[in-house]
């Protein structure tokens, strides 16, 4: 079975990335977490363009991503993140 993971960062201020797990869908339910997915963006953008500290200017700017993973099976999938 195949999973679907809706991921991205949440962080918008300055140097750095939060990377949230928005939401984790069954094979049968792809159009959910495509769904899910822009409705997330849509929530970040409007939370975050109005924000003085954001570098938010256009909801191209929110990243979010879905993710297939195949169920019962050792990964290692980069979902992203920052470090020094």
């Amino acid at each position: 079975m195949n999973l679907y993971l809706v991921h991205g960062n949440a962080f918008y201020e300055g140097c750095g990335h939060m990377e949230h797990t928005f939401g984790i869908y069954t094979d049968k339910d792809k159009d959910k977490a495509e769904a899910a997915k822009k409705v997330v963006i849509e929530q970040l953008y409007e939370k975050k363009k109005d924000d003085a500290l954001s570098y938010v200017d256009d909801i191209s700017d929110i990243e979010v991503s879905v993710v297939e993973i195949e169920s019962d099976m050792a990964v290692d999938i980069h979902l992203g993140g920052y470090c020094e």
